[in-house]
């Protein structure tokens, strides 16, 4: 089985930085994301982990531990009209929304520096 050349420019700039070991490991997060209002998840990324100054492969492994376990989910049930949630837990957050198949999806992720 041959692999195909990756097309999507985002995820080649996202890629490009890392070890092979790195890359495998961003690539089984990528699953976990939405891309939203992004053309594709790794720009969404790119995008999120640039404006909060955070090396997008931490960005990643830091919200794929956020625990929603304690966490304050808003709203409580359901999806906002916009079709997310946001989940609370100190100052971090984890905004999330429902795939096809009703899976929650991470839109992004972020700390209050209040």
């Amino acid at each position: 089985m041959s692999k195909e050349p990756i097309s999507d420019e985002f995820l080649i700039e996202l890629l490009e930085s890392y070890t092979s070991a790195e890359a495998a490991e961003i690539q089984q997060y990528l699953s976990e994301w939405d891309a939203a209002t992004y053309t594709s998840v790794c720009q969404s990324i790119l995008d999120h982990a640039n404006r909060k100054g955070i090396d997008p492969l931490r960005y990643l492994r830091k919200a794929h531990n956020f625990n929603k376990k304690g966490a304050i989910r808003v709203p409580k049930t359901g999806y906002r009209g916009d079709s997310s949630a946001v989940y609370r837990k100190g100052n971090e957050y984890l905004i999330v929304r429902p795939d096809q198949y009703g899976t929650e999806k991470i839109v992004t992720y972020g700390v209050n520096d209040d």
